[in-house]
């Protein structure tokens, strides 16, 4: 005997379909979209990177070496801007609020801190922050490239 009532059958979960509901992802065109989006954030954070070095053995020393990634820094860390929006039109599961913190904070570090008060752009301080965005952003965007394309290396795994 079968039992009928409120409770709904062990296969219809209470939802009525037969499948256990799935989290669906990005549709082609955002996946298209941000994998795009990533590999540019990478190679942008790559590009600071390379230019850091490049600076350092040039000048073979670690003083002002803000000049050196001025512009690209400042390109790339406004560019993040777009992921408060990738949150606000849904085609990733994070919190605007959030986001929007973490990302605004690092762009009026960059704009309001470092570019508008010129003694700051010579100080250490700004290396050492400068070089551990690069290194988490590297990371970070490999990461979200990688899995996008459901081919995530463990070493990427692991660093993240």
């Amino acid at each position: 005997m079968a039992a009928s009532g409120s409770g709904g059958s062990r296969a219809d979960n209470g939802y009525g379909s037969q499948q256990p509901r799935r989290r669906k992802g990005p549709g082609a065109l955002a996946t298209a979209y941000l994998v795009i989006y990533n590999v540019v954030m990478t190679a942008g954070w790559l590009v600071i990177a390379v230019g850091l070095v490049r600076a350092y053995l040039a000048k073979g020393s670690y003083h002002s070496l803000y000049y050196s990634i001025e512009k690209p820094l400042k390109f790339f860390q406004t560019g993040a801007l777009l992921e408060i929006l990738h949150c606000a039109f849904g085609i990733v599961p994070s919190s605007v609020v959030l986001t929007a913190f973490q990302v605004m904070s690092r762009v009026f570090l960059t704009w309001a801190v470092t570019h508008s008060v010129k003694e700051v752009q010579t100080e250490d301080s700004v290396l050492l922050f400068v070089v551990a965005w690069t290194i988490t952003e590297i990371i970070r965007y490999s990461f979200y490239t990688f899995s996008l394309l459901n081919h995530l290396p463990y070493l990427i795994k692991w660093a993240r």
